[in-house]
């Protein structure tokens, strides 16, 4: 084992034991490329591919390995894959000249294009925040090979407080000199994760450039940067209106995770949700922000062991 290799599993130990989880055993997913969409993508495999394939989407500013915590208590009954998504984490950014085409359009088609890909024939999609979005999204258009699908803390209308609280917090640290000027930011954003858990995040998450340190992701301006808040707001209600539409027409068993503590999604938009939906339940997970399954790993992981265990058909 590399000497790199060797001090991530030792920082994704500390960060288990900081966060209370006891795996089986500590270790890492392999890595993988392949070509999508014009565009480079890295995945994580954690390997048992012959059990119940689990597909898994982050959110915005995150990567795949927003769910290495949660994958530790779950990858010994599931397979699980997890994609880091355009622009974010190790996958190229989108093309220059696609910069004006809709990031829905092309992440639906991204992840459309990655299922194929895997050729799986049965699966469960889970996906969180900008992940939970193109859940949805595809599962409203091709159920066909999904068995179930789990939302986290997401849903066609969500809290601006939130918003603008991880925006103005990305906005503050989109480069600074040092590493550990990052993590001081993050423990004063979020006080309630372990430290370990905290430095073994920005490991992934983070890359050095001449410039100091930054995050793995693309922060180019989009057209919407220059439109009025009139115009802006027109835009989420359309955008809002077309995911209620897709939420409307998902058949499959679906788990929606709310964080206790979120401020993005608020109890009675969950429960707007939920009602919405022909086959859904809601599951509150205690002691979670947002970020529900890397704030409370533990938890997140039996609620979603659970449903899948009672949902996905035998094979």
């Amino acid at each position: 084992m590399s000497t790199q290799a060797s001090e991530s599993l030792e920082l994704m130990a500390a960060a288990a034991k900081a966060a209370g989880l006891e795996p089986r055993a500590i270790v890492q997913p392999t890595d993988h490329e392949v070509q999508l969409n014009g565009i480079r993508f890295h995945y994580l495999d954690w390997g048992n591919s012959d059990l119940p394939h689990v597909v898994l989407l982050h959110g915005g500013s995150l990567t795949a390995h927003t769910w290495d915590m949660a994958a530790l208590l779950l990858r010994d009954r599931y397979h699980l894959v997890a994609l880091d998504q355009r622009g974010h984490g190790d996958t190229e950014w989108t093309p220059e000249s696609q910069l004006g085409e809709d990031n829905g359009a092309l992440m639906l088609e991204d992840t459309r294009q990655f299922i194929e890909y895997l050729a799986y024939e049965h699966l469960a999609l889970v996906g969180m925040s900008m992940g939970g979005m193109n859940t949805i999204r595809y599962a409203a258009r091709y159920p066909q090979r999904l068995d179930a699908i789990g939302i986290v803390d997401v849903a066609p209308e969500t809290m601006r407080e939130g918003q603008i609280e991880m925006e103005q917090f990305r906005h503050e640290t989109e480069t600074l000199s040092g590493f550990d000027d990052f993590l001081n930011r993050a423990i004063r954003f979020m006080p309630h994760r372990p430290v370990a858990h905290l430095r073994y995040s920005l490991t992934h998450s983070l890359k050095q450039t001449p410039d100091g340190w930054t995050w793995k992701q693309d922060h180019r301006r989009r057209p919407q940067a220059t439109m009025s808040p009139e115009e802006l707001e027109a835009v989420r209600k359309r955008n809002a209106e077309a995911l209620w539409a897709d939420v409307r027409a998902i058949q499959l068993p679906t788990l929606l995770f709310r964080g206790e503590n979120s401020k993005i999604l608020s109890p009675e938009v969950a429960a707007q949700t939920v009602a919405a939906m022909a086959n859904a339940r809601l599951v509150v997970i205690p002691r979670a922000t947002h970020n529900v399954h890397s704030d409370n790993p533990k938890d997140f992981a039996a609620a979603l062991d659970a449903f899948l265990s009672e949902v996905l058909p035998e094979r």
